[in-house]
């Protein structure tokens, strides 16, 4: 169980230094989706694989968004989710500047014990532009990303994807977890929004099916929320008890 003080260190929206100002690099043009395990890296900037990320997982970390109100809130929801996953990420933004994306890394780049979580800062100004609760879509894409560190940490993540033709089962238990904090969150306050995470990560689905980037349909993802929100509202399954029953589901989907 973390402190309160411990919570809200791991929700900081700090880097330990500012980047320094330079000329965007180029990119790969072909994206690996939102996860990137430290030993992995290689493989990804390697130009003589097929498959590469839009990120390299050394990009130069925006320590803040701009927005002194929106990071103490956001700081507020990295704590909460630091509490309910049992993981402490560094967090920041990065500059998505050829394709708006979040990832999370396994690789330790802010004095962090659980790996890296980057939140794109054109991703970020998309969903604020959001009509109906773009604070809690920023949530949704958060809680995702905090899952995945968490299958770094418990070695759930190789385990997904062994074997598999995509990524997809790694991505849905992504989200079956996000949606766990959904449920939390909801049986918290009454009146959270938490259909918002659904159908953010709708939106996300693609039907990119026969492609090792494949993260699930719309539908799928969809799905998937709403299976980890019943597990946290419903069934009022501890977070370990809920780990195991994400796994269980996305080897049936």
């Amino acid at each position: 169980m973390f402190t309160r003080r411990q919570t809200l260190a791991a929700g900081l929206v700090l880097a330990c230094t500012p980047a320094a100002a330079q000329s965007p690099p180029s990119r790969p043009r072909h994206s690996a989706g939102c996860c990137l395990a430290a030993d992995e890296l290689p493989a990804f900037v390697d130009p003589r694989q097929p498959m590469r990320a839009f990120f390299t997982g050394n990009e130069p970390i925006i320590p803040r968004s701009g927005d002194r109100m929106f990071d103490q809130a956001l700081a507020h929801t990295l704590a909460m989710l630091s509490q309910v996953f049992g993981v402490v990420p560094g967090f920041g933004f990065y500059d998505d500047y050829d394709a708006m994306n979040a990832y999370a890394s396994a690789a330790v780049r802010m004095n962090r014990a659980d790996g890296t979580v980057l939140f794109g800062t054109r991703l970020l100004q998309r969903e604020r532009a959001r009509r109906e609760a773009p604070e809690v879509a920023v949530a949704a894409i958060c809680a995702h990303e905090f899952g995945h560190i968490v299958q770094f940490k418990t070695g759930l993540y190789h385990r997904l994807i062994a074997g598999q033709p995509t990524l997809k089962r790694a991505e849905l238990h992504a989200d079956f977890l996000a949606g766990y904090f959904a449920g939390v969150r909801k049986k918290e306050k009454p009146d959270f929004p938490a259909a918002v995470f659904a159908v953010t990560q709708y939106h996300f689905g693609d039907a990119l099916t026969t492609r090792r980037i494949h993260h699930g349909t719309p539908q799928e993802r969809g799905a998937a929320i709403v299976a980890g929100f019943k597990a946290a509202k419903e069934q009022n399954l501890a977070f370990g008890e809920a780990l195991g029953t994400a796994t269980r589901y996305v080897a049936t989907v």
